[in-house]
This record gives structure tokens, C-alpha cells and sequence, in this order.
């Protein structure tokens, strides 16, 4: 049974054992599968807008592809709203969504695989975004910028309830929250913030070509979360997707895994 007190039971094990205890090969291939992608556009990670896939469909699904192959099994691959998909996978209603940063609700909501010290194991994350901020083409960087003191004044948009929004409180920035990146490209290019952090992957090429790079804030690992439920009935199964996950990226897009899977990359200089 799909149950919290089998989740339970099942995050105690991943936390003694980790997520690096390799699942033997061939396990029975879970049905229903049912994996989850945002249905916006963020190329080359996931190309095409709306509920059908692009051909080339981005190296998020092509990884997702290679993983199940590996794995010998087939899913039924979605195209969601943002806000529908979360919804999805705490309902159940999905499986596995990609690529999610974490957040503290989100650990409250979906499974991570956990490292021996509890924590969310960025050895095993399939990907790494680089947080940037972004800010018009007609405002300059000081030359003396320490990646984090702003002018005084200044606003930061981030995306509501993301870890770009938890990384601008951490920082202590005033904070803009905003509904979506596509939102906040353009609530920035129309001044209504001075900065906006977003990851390099979620604007649009023609929108990288109307703003300039600040620089890199933070370097944070993105996962494929599995739903409560799936992953109490399945955990084996969920541990060795998120393996093969790790890996098929890591041969797909080296810039997107820099380092071996196993392996914790080193943190980044900020500002950089």
C-alpha cells in the first residue's frame, strides 16, 4: 500500500544506507510510471512549449529516455503547468517530476534522495543550475562588486516559493516574489526590479541577448522528486531511476552534472 507509514520507513533506510547503495539490476518496472515535465520552453534542457514534446525534445527528456532504457522500462511522459505538476506529485497523480530545487516545503511534500546526514545528497542530483542575477543592459556592475552588497535601493525579483526566492532572503536582498521567470524577464526589462535572479537555463536565448550577468549568486543541485506514495511502494526502484537519471545526464550534459555522479561538486566563487 501507498502509505506515509511505509514512506517513513523507507527515507529511515535511505538515510543509513544513501542513495549510493546500488539496487540490483532488473527490478520489476513499476506500473503505473508516470514522470512529469514543465511545459514551458527552456532550451536546450526542454525545448517546445505546451503539452507535446519538440523533436529534439531537450536533454532533460533525453536523459529521462536513457535512464528508463537502462533501467528496461517504459513511463508515460507529461507536459504540465508549473503549479499542476507540484500539485500532481503530492497527489500521487505523477510519480516523478523534473527538475526541482529544494525548498523546505518541498522536502514537507516530495521525496529527495537523502544523504547519510538527512539532508537532500547533491552527489546524486542530476543537475546543477547556476543561479544568476540579471539585470538590464544599461545598468553596469560596479568593478569592486562582492556578489553580495547591493546599492542601496535596490530590489531583487525571484520566483515565489523557489530556492532562488530562499536564496534572496538568505542574503538578506529586498525581495520582489514573483509568479513565473517569464514574468520577472519582463518585469525587469520594464524596471520594476534593478536585479533578477534566475538561472541561465530559464531565459530564452533572445532574452539572455536583452540583459547582462551580474554574476553567479549560487550553485544549487536539482532533482527528480518522487511522490510520497510511489516512492514508499517502490523504493528500490526510485533509488535506482535517480541513479541512472544521475548518470544518463552526466554522459548527455557534462555542464550540467560537472562532476561524476557519487561525487559532491566543489562550491562556486560567488560573484563569478
Amino acid at each position: 500500500m501507498r502509505g506515509m507509514r511505509g514512506w517513513w520507513m523507507t527515507v529511515g533506510l535511505w538515510v543509513a544506507g544513501g542513495v549510493a547503495a546500488a539496487a540490483p539490476d532488473k527490478l520489476p518496472c513499476p506500473s503505473p510510471l508516470r514522470i512529469a515535465f514543465n511545459d514551458v520552453a527552456s532550451p536546450p534542457v526542454l525545448n517546445g512549449q505546451g503539452a507535446a514534446f519538440a523533436d529534439p525534445p531537450g536533454w532533460q527528456v533525453e536523459a529521462t529516455r536513457d535512464a528508463l532504457r537502462r533501467l528496461g522500462c517504459t513511463a508515460d511522459l507529461q507536459r504540465l503547468p508549473s503549479r499542476r505538476m507540484s500539485a500532481s506529485l503530492r497527489a500521487g497523480q505523477v510519480d516523478f517530476a523534473l527538475l526541482y530545487g529544494v525548498t523546505p516545503e518541498r522536502l514537507k511534500s516530495y521525496v529527495f534522495p537523502m544523504d547519510a546526514q538527512n539532508r537532500p545528497d547533491a552527489a546524486w542530483a542530476p543537475a546543477f543550475a547556476r543561479l544568476v542575477l540579471f539585470a538590464r543592459t544599461s545598468v553596469s556592475r560596479p568593478a569592486t562588486w562582492d556578489g553580495r552588497t547591493l546599492p542601496a535601493g535596490w530590489t531583487v525579483g525571484a520566483v515565489a516559493g523557489s530556492v532562488h526566492e530562499d536564496l534572496v532572503r538568505e542574503r538578506g536582498w529586498p525581495l520582489d516574489a514573483l509568479p513565473s521567470v517569464d514574468h520577472g524577464a519582463q518585469m525587469l526589462l520594464h524596471g520594476r526590479f534593478q536585479l533578477l535572479l534566475a538561472s541561465r537555463e530559464s531565459l530564452s536565448a533572445e532574452m539572455r541577448e536583452q540583459v547582462v550577468e551580474w554574476g553567479v549568486a549560487s550553485r544549487q543541485p536539482f532533482f527528480a522528486p518522487a511522490s510520497p506514495a510511489f516512492a514508499a511502494q517502490y523504493p528500490e526502484w526510485t533509488r535506482a531511476f535517480w541513479q541512472e537519471l544521475c548518470r544518463a545526464t552526466r554522459r548527455q550534459e557534462p555542464e550540467a552534472r560537472p562532476v561524476d555522479c557519487g561525487v559532491v561538486p566543489p562550491p562556486l566563487a560567488v560573484g563569478r
